[in-house]
């Protein structure tokens, strides 16, 4: 018996088009699941096809891209097994520069869409009970320079999770958190491209140096499959020791 299979679940993880959601993706397919990949835009998910990935356009501002794509898996497989809530986007605006067009968008994108994604799971799956598993961020729990909003959305995002989970632990689901540390995607990109920052922040983190998007899998793995059949309402923390000190 193995506790961490996912060979045959039905998975939908949003953000898949590139960094984190890329390589969970690509990850879940391997171990032998059933992968909807979702993106915002038609051509962010042409790649998808030829790597065995269901690509599905989902824009998580959106109040009916995720409740009808849901409705679509469920009509086709009887069940959508787990939700992968990934998609998400930040800027380095300092707080005092934020304009309400700016600030909008990431609140809807990153929190707004997290509520409005699991809310359509359960729409569809409240007499089936389901698995969700938020991708947030470890500053969502320690704050950051140029992160306030960014900070403040992820940490909406633990809170509603736990929230959820006790709301909806009578109804079989299951909602947990993945908290990400700094990892080598895109989104690091500015860290990245000048190296005196880039030595300070790894010289913050215990572990010395960026994390992998495939360090994210296990942790997924993990939440997706009967080994974690009684956590819920919980955060695992991946960043190298960064919020351990």
């Amino acid at each position: 018996m193995n506790l961490f299979d996912v060979k045959g679940k039905t998975v939908l993880i949003t953000g898949a088009s590139r960094g984190i959601g890329k390589t969970l993706a690509l990850g879940f397919r391997d171990a032998g699941a059933i992968v909807y990949g979702a993106g915002s835009r038609p051509e962010s998910v042409e790649w998808m096809a030829k790597e065995g990935i269901n690509g599905v356009v989902i824009d998580v501002r959106s109040e009916k891209d995720a409740y009808n794509e849901i409705g679509k898996i469920r009509e086709k497989h009887g069940k959508l097994n787990c939700l992968i809530n990934n998609a998400g986007i930040a800027t380095n605006t300092p707080a005092s520069g934020f304009k309400e067009d700016e600030l909008q968008n990431i609140i809807q994108t990153n929190y707004a869409g997290v509520f409005r994604n699991c809310q359509a799971y359960y729409k569809h799956h409240k007499k089936d009970g389901g698995n969700i598993i938020n991708v947030a961020s470890v500053l969502g729990i320690v704050g950051s320079k140029l992160a306030s909003v960014y900070s403040g959305t992820k940490g909406a995002v633990i809170t509603l999770s736990k929230a959820l989970a006790i709301e909806w632990c009578n109804s079989g689901y299951r909602v947990n958190v993945i908290c990400p540390g700094l990892i080598d995607t895109d989104m690091t990109e500015m860290i990245k491209s000048k190296d005196y920052i880039l030595s300070q922040v790894v010289s913050a983190i215990p572990m010395g140096r960026l994390g992998k998007p495939e360090e994210i899998l296990g942790a997924a793995i993990y939440l997706a499959s009967d080994a974690s059949s009684y956590v819920t309402g919980q955060e695992i923390i991946v960043d190298g020791g960064m919020i351990a000190q």
